[in-house]
């Protein structure tokens, strides 16, 4: 490779990486499809307890008979996990008063996709009963219990779609019925009758009853998860009374951020100053690998920035910025008496081994803390195995890709070559 093709494909190469890096940053829930949303690391950011204030929300709680306040909780977080993409929060019961936190939220824009603190804890705390009448759709309809045909034990799980129609869009909760709730939707419900159903004693849509399959429609892709989420999570135990709100400010995210990008850029200027041309194939590798993670984590809606979670952003880059070292000293020490190439061949060689070892033991030791549902060892697993992937990629490939671009740059190659 020449050292003009070396420049061109390093100036390409690094222009298009800096633009998505900066481009991660600008979307704000930016849609593609009918089922695809990308959120930017700082929409991310921003519904986290660790990086916006949270509010606090006390409520008096009443146990239905037979219910366990434990129950209560996992529910609560369920709904919270399955609507909003919250990991854990945190949920505290003393006697009878339930205290719960959850990130402030921008209160502008379309509510369904922007939910402030109060529309996550109302939602989260209702009852949650799904009920369907046998009441046609009517605008002058109330709610009669006796019209109730379809309960809660009667729906066996729900997922939610959408789908556009003239130009409108239509959100949907889908749901399967038991074979009892089966049997009696066949007996009592018409196919392509419009049914209203209700949540809590209260009616909040239609419903169309087709092949086994009853489709809940909802105002909104919100609201749609809501009712979907009631269905999985099943009705909330205990009777939660608002008590009082307070708001607590906390920027213990921000300073994470400062932390990690003066770490970053450390590393980057410890590579440049270190070894030279061949410390910009660390600066790529590792460059390509952030901003991955920052795609990934927006187009899947990673629900990870808590301290633990940052915890594991931490090691992963440490992990994959001792690996760099480690061979790049190699390739330093054996440069010192063969050709660039050669050390370069010899380093990645002398390397590999522990390289896969260590990444395989990073990757399983993440995997066990992820499966472990706990605030603490599922956000900072769930941020290991990506780093451990991330972190090979960079360290066993990229970087040979790399070194092999700046190789016509290094004075042992051009020694060499000008010696022949």
């Amino acid at each position: 490779m020449t050292k003009r093709t070396s420049v061109i494909l390093l100036s390409l190469i690094t222009v298009v990486v800096l633009f998505f890096g900066v481009f991660a940053f600008i979307p704000d829930g930016l849609e593609f499809g009918d089922y695809n949303v990308f959120y930017s690391p700082y929409k991310l950011i921003q519904r986290s307890g660790m990086f916006t204030d949270t509010v606090n929300a006390t409520y008096y709680t009443k146990l239905d008979e037979g219910a366990e306040i434990s129950n209560v909780q996992k529910i609560i977080n369920s709904r919270l996990e399955q609507i909003y993409g919250y990991y854990s929060v945190d949920i505290n019961v003393k006697d009878d008063v339930t205290t719960i936190a959850v990130p402030k939220t921008v209160e502008s824009g379309d509510s369904s996709e922007k939910p402030t603190a109060t529309t996550i804890l109302n939602n989260v705390t209702r009852k949650g009963n799904v009920e369907l009448l046998s009441t046609a759709y009517s605008q002058n309809a109330t709610y009669d219990s006796d019209s109730v045909v379809l309960k809660a034990e009667h729906f066996r799980k729900a997922r939610t779609q959408s789908y556009i129609q003239s130009g409108n869009t239509f959100y949907i909760c889908e749901v399967k019925l038991t074979s009892e709730g089966t049997k009696i939707a066949d007996k009592v419900l018409n196919a392509g009758t419009q049914y209203l159903y209700a949540i809590d004693e209260t009616l909040v849509g239609t419903a169309v009853y087709t092949n086994s399959t009853l489709q809940l429609y909802s105002q909104s892709k919100e609201n749609s998860k809501v009712v979907a989420s009631y269905i999985k999570t099943g009705v909330l135990g205990a009777e939660l009374t608002l008590n009082d709100t307070t708001e607590t400010e906390n920027g213990l995210g921000w300073i994470f951020s400062v932390v990690m990008g003066v770490i970053v850029l450390a590393s980057f200027i410890f590579f440049a100053v270190r070894y030279k041309t061949l410390g910009l194939a660390g600066v790529l590798s590792q460059l390509i690998a952030i901003v991955i993670f920052m795609y990934f984590a927006g187009l899947v809606f990673i629900p990870m920035f808590n301290i633990f979670a940052a915890i594991g952003v931490a090691l992963a880059y440490l992990f994959m910025t001792f690996f760099t070292v480690f061979t790049f000293e190699k390739i330093r020490k054996y440069s010192e008496s063969k050709t660039f190439n050669a050390s370069m061949y010899k380093g990645f060689a002398d390397t590999l081994k522990v390289n896969l070892i260590a990444h395989a033991a990073f990757l399983v030791l993440g995997i066990v803390l992820w499966v472990i549902p706990t605030a603490v060892t599922a956000p900072l697993g769930c941020v290991m195995v990506y780093g451990a992937v991330l972190s090979f990629a960079a360290t066993f490939g990229l970087n040979r890709l790399f070194s092999l671009m700046v190789a016509p740059f290094n004075e042992s190659t051009a020694k060499v070559s000008a010696k022949k």
